[in-house]
């Protein structure tokens, strides 16, 4: 099964969550949020983000940095795993070995035996994930607790769901469902996994694989250790086979990426010296940084050292959009003190320009070329604010190009927008599809096609009673090619105004 198959079957169900009364969204290679301000775009896209964050190889390796819970505390003794017989640890580990060796694909059951240890885990019994999910959420949106998430007026509590529809043993996908509601009390977190569900455990690529303490896991349970490890990994492979794409690293560049960009020495410089302090005054706190911002700075300055890995897949991504908008280059340079200082080369220059001395529509695009370039792979999730910010509308055009290129090469892209050219070209985007690939490259920049189950389109309907916003999915429309919005509605009213003023200056001029 695909990715995509995988994430098709994934939902995302909100309720009473920030500005948003309901939403139910799946996840797909595009994903596009379009609506009014504050209707709750960016909220959706950070809580995915925190979401991503959390299940990023399971829930495990986050949760002992953050909690004081222990795999202990699932009770699961040695002698558990030594009544099983040794045929089904010899056939889980022939494979992982062979998967190791040959890098084959590996989709392997876990027997009753084996998934009976596993689910406990993934149930969360004892609830030691939820605790460490609401502090990932609300670390990701700079809030002090999920309390600050509900809706507010006239909402006690918000909820999140992510499940999967479960396609049952034929389709290799265990049902699941991971509920969290935020009460004004505090989270609370209820899962979901049917006893008779189908677990299976599958090799990713090799950056999200196993370690090789999994590869010994016999030997350490002969030993009689290693038991609490060996549930661990198996049960982050099970998630990594329901959630596919979930459980892979995502970035996010925030809306407010250009002016990071260019005050990021200022600010991490003002940071520090100000933490040193002592004593520093109750009415001269240290600023708040949102977890997505911190995180988007803390990478910034990772980028120092990441300078001279290049991804080859994704820097050719990255040349286009060089090639194709800025018609330069953007540049890394370390400082002395081992410090990331960013530049842009005009083509046919000598010379570089400073970041900060560049026009607003390099600084904007200057983050994506870079964590293409060294930070995002192919089966990773990249999330971007507002890419027409600062850029003209053919520019626009060309940009939402580049990130059907990139969904085209496997990276899986999430945007929001208030752009009807973001929306146009997309249209066009999707209906290059239906033509085959001889004829679609006698149009202009038929190259770029994706297909309707690969771009899913969200609207974010304001509304008063309840008051918040309620999210639509919004399909192509076969006859004029469009995403319907409400920007038609603007220009409507637009032109209407256009005509009464032209009315009355044919009367006035007639008197």
């Amino acid at each position: 099964m695909d990715d995509l198959t995988k994430q098709d079957a994934l939902e995302l169900e909100v309720a009473n969550f920030g500005p948003i009364v309901e939403a139910k969204i799946d996840l797909r290679p595009l994903t596009v949020f379009v609506g009014p301000s504050n209707t709750g775009k960016s909220y959706l896209a950070i809580l995915i983000y925190a979401l991503h964050r959390f299940f990023r190889a399971g829930p495990y390796p986050i949760m002992r940095p953050l909690t004081s819970g222990s795999l202990d505390d699932f009770d699961l003794p040695d002698d558990e795993f030594n009544r099983l017989p040794d045929d089904e640890f010899d056939r889980i580990l022939q494979a992982l070995r062979a998967w190791e060796v040959e890098n084959h694909e590996l989709n392997v059951a876990l027997s009753a035996p084996v998934a009976d240890l596993v689910l406990p885990l993934l149930r969360d019994v004892d609830g030691l994930f939820k605790e460490v999910l609401a502090e990932e959420i609300t670390r990701c949106f700079g809030v002090d607790g999920t309390k600050d998430l509900i809706r507010h007026p006239g909402s006690n509590n918000a909820e999140v769901v992510l499940q999967s529809s479960g396609l049952g043993e034929d389709g290799n996908t265990a049902p699941f469902k991971y509920a969290l509601s935020m009460t004004r009390t505090g989270p609370q977190l209820i899962t979901a996994i049917p006893e008779e569900a189908p677990l299976r455990i599958e090799g990713p690529p090799r950056r999200y694989g196993y370690s090789s303490r999994l590869l010994r896991w016999r030997d350490d349970i002969d030993r009689g250790e290693g038991v609490g490890e060996v549930s661990e990994h198996l049960a982050n492979s099970v998630l990594s086979f329901i959630l596919g794409p979930m459980t892979r690293p995502t970035h996010y560049l925030p809306a407010d990426r250009t002016g990071v960009m260019h005050a990021h020495r200022v600010l991490i410089g003002s940071l520090l010296n100000r933490a040193s302090q002592p004593g520093l005054r109750r009415d001269d706190p240290l600023p708040d940084l949102s977890g997505v911002v911190a995180d988007f700075l803390n990478q910034l300055i990772e980028l120092g050292d990441l300078a001279g890995r290049r991804r080859d897949k994704t820097d050719a991504l990255a040349k286009r959009i060089e090639q194709a908008i800025l018609t330069g280059s953007v540049q890394i340079k370390t400082s002395a003190m081992g410090y990331p200082l960013f530049f842009y080369k005009p083509d046919g220059w000598k010379n570089t320009l400073p970041l900060m001395n560049t026009s607003s529509m390099v600084s904007e695009l200057a983050p994506v070329v870079l964590y293409l370039r060294h930070v995002v792979q192919p089966g990773e999730t990249l999330i971007i604010e507002e890419p027409e910010a600062h850029l003209h509308p053919a520019m626009q055009v060309e940009f939402t190009r580049q990130i059907a290129a990139l969904v085209q090469a496997g990276v899986r892209v999430i945007v929001t927008t208030h752009s009807e050219w973001v929306l146009e070209e997309l249209g066009n985007i999707v209906r290059c599809s239906e033509l085959p690939e001889a004829r679609r490259k006698k149009i202009p920049q038929g190259d770029f096609a994706l297909r309707p189950d690969q771009v899913g389109a969200w609207l974010f309907k304001p509304k008063l009673r309840p008051r918040g916003s309620v999210v639509q999915e919004i399909k192509l429309d076969a006859e004029t090619g469009l995403y319907p919005t409400d920007y038609d509605d603007v220009s409507l009213a637009l032109y209407n105004d256009s005509v009464g003023i032209f009315n009355r200056i044919q009367g006035s001029n007639a008197e």
